[in-house]
């Protein structure tokens, strides 16, 4: 299971990647023949699209990487058992509103696969399902921090209980 995660992974990098060669490409195609007096009229839209799929994909290997930026000036003051808590709380509300954004995502590339992209055969749905999958992608992410933030709580409780039965049993001695 973990070598076909590596994969997915590693598709998932790398089609961001060509992705974003792919948008370089198309506005220096399109600014090149602009200045040539041959404007492709297409490009500013396909642009966009995969510019969506673009972000959606970084924001969730972002994600995956810990590279979203964080505020935690209050929260380091606390005792690590509280910070583990409200770093859970925090992935529950995101995964809340993952699965909003999921659902209402989706409504919206419905009610757009009749509406075409200007200058191109091409349903707007594929620009706005990038809202959905991503977020999809995300939540999967964040689910996968959940279950490694459960276990690191139970750890962190067991390490309480060990250290507090120590300190007692030492109390007792001394």
């Amino acid at each position: 299971m973990e070598k076909v995660t590596k994969i997915l992974l590693n598709i998932e990098e790398g089609l961001a990647k060509v992705l974003l060669v792919s948008v370089v490409l198309l506005v220096f195609l399109a600014a090149t023949g602009r200045w040539l007096g041959f404007p492709v009229a297409w490009s500013v839209n396909i642009a966009q699209l995969l510019l969506v799929w673009i972000i959606f994909l970084g924001a969730n290997i972002a994600l995956r990487n810990n590279q979203h930026i964080g505020v935690d000036v209050f929260t380091s003051r606390l005792p690590l058992s509280l910070q583990k808590c409200i770093e859970l709380l925090i992935l529950l509300l995101m995964a809340g509103f993952l699965s909003l954004a999921i659902y209402y995502g989706t409504m919206l590339s419905l009610e757009n696969s009749s509406r075409i992209i200007s200058n191109t055969t091409l349903s707007y749905s594929y620009i706005t399902m990038g809202v959905p999958i991503g977020c999809l992608l995300m939540l999967i992410t964040i689910i996968a921090k959940i279950i490694r933030s459960i276990k690191g709580l139970k750890q962190l409780g067991k390490k309480t209980n060990l250290t507090s039965r120590y300190e007692g049993d030492q109390n007792a001695i001394g």
